[in-house]
């Protein structure tokens, strides 16, 4: 089984973006508790931010997609999609991610590798998932192994 996840950069920019927004939720909370006017604003405010927060944690922890030898396991943010490899049709980079078509016509991103050629050469894993992943379909469809 082989598994990829964001590249390491990019999970500690997300890290660290995400502990300073807890960090800012957590004093905007405090604010709020001990000033009597606009407290509501400033709790509202501190929602926000911690929403944002626990997203972009959820950004840097929780995204991954994993080739099996019967399968494509995707996880994105907080559901995993297990796609046969018999069922796969293509993978390739898309904008943001890579896509992979299934062949009933249905599409499925993978965020963990996403396409961010523009932001950080090198970083992204693109290209090396989707041709693993094209290549472990074409395998599968050659030895004639029914989809399930």
């Amino acid at each position: 089984m082989r598994t990829w996840r964001p590249h390491r950069l990019v999970r500690w920019f997300h890290t660290a973006l995400g502990v300073c927004g807890l960090v800012a939720g957590a004093a905007l909370v405090a604010l709020a508790a001990t000033t009597d006017e606009g407290a509501g604003q400033l709790y509202g405010m501190a929602g926000v931010v911690i929403a944002c927060s626990a997203y972009l944690l959820l950004l840097a922890f929780n995204r991954r997609v994993s080739l099996t030898d019967s399968e494509v396991v995707v996880r994105n943010l907080a559901t995993d999609r297990h796609i046969p490899l018999a069922e796969v049709a293509s993978a390739a980079p898309g904008h943001g991610a890579v896509e992979i078509r299934r062949t009933d016509g249905s599409r499925t991103r993978v965020m963990a590798v996403g396409t961010y050629h523009w932001l950080a050469p090198g970083l992204s894993r693109a290209d090396e998932v989707s041709a693993a992943v094209s290549t472990a379909a074409g395998q599968m469809r050659e030895r004639g192994a029914p989809a399930r």
